[in-house]
């Protein structure tokens, strides 16, 4: 029986692959047409006061895009606004949708940024909370997020904050007109959306990666649950280097500043997929000296016994991520 399950699993996934190719619209979303994806602002619409504390105004909100309604949550310092150091884009990883709530796989290590001055900005993504589904095929659903990244990070240069009519006037603020910094965290799933991000962005954005999926698309989509087939069959119909961030280092700004973690013990995410990630990097910055390009600033910290989330270092890695946003 087991086996018969893992041939119809393979069977699905081969012709999951297979339905791609009548897709007109999956070289759209490659990392070589993104660079020239007609990306949009939007205001940023709060729907929902969810809670207030000494540490935090939180609150879900909703921004447009790729046409569509994205939810997020947003926390705000209990601080003076003068005091808030920036806003954390946070770009969680994997959550399953049947048991997910908005902040999901982001609120507990946003305490730690809160409790040191930072704003945080949470999407949920398509298809999760209160946004629109994604479009098909969702096995791209890593380029529209990364859309989503970048859209998100636009619209917080000037960032436009509306209330929604039932959020009781005693639970609004007064929301920053600009922030000092926009910075960008991402874990595991959501570390590969902030390379695609950095790819496309081309500016220097200072990045905490905890655990990347550092493996490029569409080896990671295979290896996550769509099978071997599925990324064999891809790289038949399409150029996968078009999809792959490893291929566009090149466009990181120069200066970007990047602190890449990861647990030795991490089970979901192979240490030796970001010694590789760190060895490109290197080979990128051999190649920006010999032509004068400024280099890419990688800083990589292994925590020895740690697992995907860097239990039990949080009382290292907070603060230090912290500290690496504000000296970048």
């Amino acid at each position: 029986m087991r086996k018969a399950i893992i041939t119809l699993f393979t069977l699905f996934s081969f012709c999951a692959a297979a339905n791609l190719g009548a897709q007109n619209n999956v070289n759209d979303y490659s990392l070589k047409n993104l660079l020239t994806y007609p990306y949009k602002t939007s205001p940023i619409t709060i729907q929902k006061f969810v809670f207030k504390n000494d540490l935090q105004y939180a609150y879900n909100v909703v921004f447009t895009s790729m046409n569509l309604t994205v939810s997020a949550r947003l926390s705000i310092p209990a601080i003076k606004q003068d005091e808030i150091k920036g806003i954390v884009i946070m770009l969680r990883g994997h959550q399953r949708a049947n048991n997910y709530y908005t902040g999901k796989g982001t609120e507990n290590p946003a305490k730690g940024y809160l409790q040191r001055g930072w704003a945080v900005i949470a999407p949920d993504f398509l298809s999760y909370a209160s946004s629109s589904p994604a479009p098909l095929p969702y096995s791209l659903h890593q380029f529209y997020s990364t859309i989503n990244a970048v859209e998100i990070y636009k619209s917080l240069e000037q960032p436009v904050f509306i209330y929604d009519d039932s959020v009781p006037q005693a639970n609004r603020i007064i929301f920053p007109q600009s922030f000092k910094k926009r910075v960008m965290w991402g874990h595991s799933n959501g570390g590969q959306v902030a390379l695609h991000f950095l790819a496309i962005i081309q500016k220097p954005v200072t990045t905490v990666l905890w655990a990347p999926v550092c493996i490029p698309y569409p080896d990671s989509a295979g290896h996550f649950g769509y099978g071997a087939a599925f990324a064999e069959h891809f790289k038949e119909e399409y150029t996968a280097e078009d999809f792959s961030f490893l291929a566009y280092l090149d466009k990181f700004a120069p200066g970007t500043a990047i602190l890449l973690e990861q647990g030795d013990k991490d089970t979901a995410v192979p240490k030796a997929w970001c010694d590789a990630l760190s060895k490109a990097i290197e080979e990128e910055n051999s190649r920006r000296e010999k032509n004068g390009i400024g280099k890419i600033n990688l800083r990589y910290e292994v925590y020895t016994n740690g697992d995907h989330n860097l239990n039990p270092y949080w009382g290292t890695v907070l603060p230090r991520d912290a500290a690496f946003w504000s000296s970048n």
